[in-house]
């Protein structure tokens, strides 16, 4: 499932038609209508200085996938992360045997 995305400041939610919404450095979501009415470059929120990026599906992997459910996270580095394994331990027999031909 994924986690519900809600402007931090008046706690719409994405509709058809919608207003686009932005993620700002200091982590926090905004509507655009919320976002025009505030200070350029300052959080709604907690009004320290901030920059903002349009939430769409060009936004990087890296972006969406604080918007992932736990478990698809879960699932994709615990793929992830058993390739790199299997990687290691391939290279790791491959030192070992060489090394044991040596002796």
């Amino acid at each position: 499932m994924a986690v519900p995305v809600f402007c931090n400041s008046c706690l719409c939610e994405p509709r058809n038609p919608t207003p686009r919404f932005s993620l700002t450095s200091c982590g926090h979501v905004f509507c655009e209508i919320c976002l025009q009415k505030g200070k350029k470059d300052e959080c709604l929120v907690c009004r320290s200085g901030c920059r903002t990026l349009v939430l769409s599906k060009q936004t990087s992997p890296d972006i969406q996938s604080l918007f992932m459910g736990i478990d698809v996270l879960c699932k994709k580095y615990s793929k992830e992360i058993s390739q790199v394994s299997e990687f290691q331990e391939k290279h790791r027999k491959h030192l070992f045997t060489y090394h044991k031909q040596k002796v």
